[in-house]
């Protein structure tokens, strides 16, 4: 029987404490991930599974959830459906990662694992693996949760989003407090806004918020 989209997988790797994951979505049958090489891969690059898909169209309903930071498709699938895929998936918003079970059986070099956890946009670089940014090139500290949500900013840039969505996104589910997002998102202006009203986080009237990674100078 096929795994249900929405139940959380095993992890497949151990992963050091004080490691932030990137949430992944693996694509493919479930012994398609069961190598070596497949699970050096997880484990170096910090990732934790959060669902499987068996078909490209089961990957596509997650994309709204605005929590997969990369996709994994099996070495079942053929180059042309890889590009056929990030293909879509960029038109549908994703701006994460898209990779293919084959590209890690050479494996990776550190200098490049740790560059895949790298988020750089606009005046802004995150490392997911350590859970350190830099804003206009000034280490600041954060809070856990403080990362998590400008993590899922800066993935979904410019665009605006739900209070619901943000809920889901950092709770893991729609029934948290509006109130608690509010403070959440204020804990993190006092760290990135210079000025008033914020230029960074901008308040979507009775809707939810839009992230501006590099906001026009004032005139």
């Amino acid at each position: 029987m096929q795994e249900p989209l929405t139940k959380q997988a095993s992890v497949i790797s151990r992963r050091p404490r004080g490691k932030l994951p990137m949430n992944l979505l693996l694509i493919g049958s479930e012994g398609a991930f069961k190598s070596d090489a497949a699970e050096r891969f997880l484990d170096r690059l910090h990732l934790q599974v959060i669902a499987r898909a068996s078909t490209l169209s089961e990957a596509f309903a997650c994309l709204e959830s605005g929590t997969i930071d990369l996709f994994l498709l099996s070495s079942e699938f053929r180059e042309e459906k890889l590009s056929l895929f990030a293909r879509d998936a960029r038109c549908r918003g994703f701006t994460g990662l898209i990779l293919r079970s084959a590209d890690t059986n050479e494996g990776i070099s550190d200098a490049e694992a740790h560059e895949l956890n790298m988020i750089r946009i606009g005046d802004f670089v995150l490392d997911a693996s350590s859970r350190q940014f830099w804003i206009r090139g000034i280490e600041t500290a954060c809070t856990p949760k403080e990362f998590e949500l400008l993590r899922f900013f800066c993935r979904h840039p410019e665009r605006p989003l739900s209070h619901e969505s943000l809920l889901t996104a950092i709770w893991g589910n729609r029934a948290g407090s509006p109130h608690i997002l509010r403070v959440l998102v204020w804990a993190l202006r006092a760290k990135i806004e210079l000025t008033f009203p914020p230029r960074y986080i901008v308040t979507q009237r009775q809707f939810g918020y839009r992230f501006i990674p590099s906001p026009q100078p004032w005139s």
